[in-house]
């Protein structure tokens, strides 16, 4: 059993137990619609367009307004 310890890797950093991002307090909600391939193309077009990430192009445009 003590062999088995002893050959463990001790893990730390991201992807293991309390790594990864720091928390905000920020809390956030997701969604998604459907739409054709061919308005897929038109809307990421659109996106890059804009310059601004997509949840940020939505919030915009849906809300009118610049997101937070």
């Amino acid at each position: 059993m003590e062999a088995l310890e002893q050959n463990k890797p001790k893990y730390s950093g991201y992807g293991y137990h309390g790594g990864g991002r720091k928390p905000t307090g920020k809390k956030y909600k997701t969604f998604s619609f459907s739409c054709s391939p061919e308005q897929y193309e038109q809307i990421k077009t659109a996106i890059e367009k804009s310059g601004l990430k997509a949840s940020a192009y939505f919030v915009q445009k849906i809300l009118g307004k610049e997101s937070d």
